[in-house]
């Protein structure tokens, strides 16, 4: 990099072509060498006093990196911190959603800026290319207002199945619970439908089935319903309603295709008989193939069920 120092240069290529112009007069430019280079196309503009080396590309993550240089109290968060924490159930944003204090103004373009009054130094990480990063916990959080109650229902099965337990998210709810803050109602409804013993769904596909047959009329159904069998196995069905004693599995096939795992379902099925359950199986497969049809079978079943149970 022309005009730059060695240790100047170095701490640019690690925040992904990102420099500040307190930087560059540190390392012995002036203001009119900075507009210079400016002008020249060496350096492209990002935000005032902020700047990124023409020759590195314009990517999120720089993006991200000039937000975070620009302002030293701002963290990136949502559905922008999910994007770089690798958050299954997330849209792909391009655009940085960047929390800040409600005193601050330092980003004018380029962001999504979203204020806050609670911003603990448990909320974020700081990367080694400068980002400040919200913790999982956080991210989590502030994702809600931006997704729908399923796809932030199964953002929370996979946050808690990759990063962080029911009571610490509770314990974030908790935090960051304040009247009229966006996203906090529906934080709360999927919070308060599942229990903290219960193991994270397998897929983000359980929960879209189990919302689907709830829709229909079947249940409540209770989510891992720990079931204790005659040979001493505890099992937990994906969803189950204890009135009925009928239950619903999801296999996947990557999971549940073996001879082995095959062999092992239809012990359990056998001896949920025994105790009196019926237990149901359906396959992401086909699930995948149709789904609406599946639903439907399923829903056919646990009337049959039903049906059974009261003429008993």
């Amino acid at each position: 990099m022309p005009h730059l120092s060695r240790n100047l240069q170095t701490m640019v290529a690690a925040r992904h072509g990102v420099v500040r112009s307190d930087e560059l007069l540190a390392d012995g430019l002036t203001t009119n060498g900075i507009r210079r280079l400016v002008t020249s196309g060496f350096l492209v503009r990002v935000h005032r006093s902020t700047y990124r080396i023409a020759s590195s590309p314009d990517t999120f993550e720089s993006r991200c990196a000039a937000a975070c240089a620009t302002d030293n109290e701002s963290i990136v968060s949502g559905v922008a911190a999910g994007r770089l924490l690798e958050f299954r159930h997330v849209y792909r944003t391009e655009t940085p959603i960047v929390l800040t204090a409600h005193d601050r103004t330092p980003l004018a373009r380029g962001v999504l800026l979203r204020r806050t009054n609670v911003l603990d130094a448990t909320d974020f990480t700081i990367r080694r290319d400068g980002i400040r990063l919200a913790a999982p916990t956080r991210a989590w959080f502030d994702c809600a207002r931006d997704l729908n109650d399923e796809k932030f229902e199964c953002l929370t099965e996979w946050v808690l199945d990759r990063h962080t337990t029911m009571p610490k998210l509770w314990a974030t709810t908790r935090r960051l619970a304040a009247r009229g803050r966006p996203g906090l109602a529906r934080v709360q409804r999927v919070m308060s439908k599942r229990a903290d013993w219960q193991k994270p769904a397998g897929s983000g596909l359980e929960v879209r089935v189990l919302n689907a047959l709830e829709l229909r009329g079947v249940g409540p159904l209770i989510r891992q319903h720990p079931l204790h069998l005659p040979n001493g196995v505890t099992i937990h069905p994906d969803g189950a309603d204890p009135l009925v004693r009928w239950a619903v599995e999801i296999d996947h096939v990557t999971w549940h295709g073996g001879r082995l795992d095959s062999q092992r379902d239809k012990g359990r099925d056998r001896n949920a008989r025994r105790i009196g359950w019926q237990i149901d199986r359906v396959t992401d497969q086909e699930l995948s193939d149709n789904f609406d049809q599946v639903i439907e079978e399923l829903v056919e079943l646990y009337r049959l069920r039903c049906r059974e149970v009261r003429a008993a």
